[in-house]
């Protein structure tokens, strides 16, 4: 899938967040450094919004799905569920 093709998340932080995640798949594909800049976003959107976790990090995930960086995102379910952490 063609990650221009898709569109930008109406979320004005989201958006940021596709923005970056699509230049680090375009140079790094599935590579642990893709994985590294994606968790130092997940890490950085979620000092910024934390109570909004889980939404972030489904979104992230959906993203990633996206991308094609994961064949099928694993979603959060728990209230108090955490991202991934370093």
């Amino acid at each position: 899938m063609q990650a221009h093709a898709v569109r930008p998340p109406s979320d004005p932080a989201l958006a940021v967040i596709w923005d970056r995640l699509q230049q680090q798949y375009a140079l790094h594909q599935r590579s642990a450094p893709f994985w590294s800049a994606y968790q130092d976003m997940q890490q950085d959107l979620l000092l910024d919004h934390p109570r909004d976790l889980v939404r972030l990090c489904n979104a992230m995930a959906a993203m990633a799905e996206r991308l094609g960086a994961v064949e099928h995102a694993q979603l959060l379910r728990h209230r108090h569920a955490g991202c991934t952490s370093r």
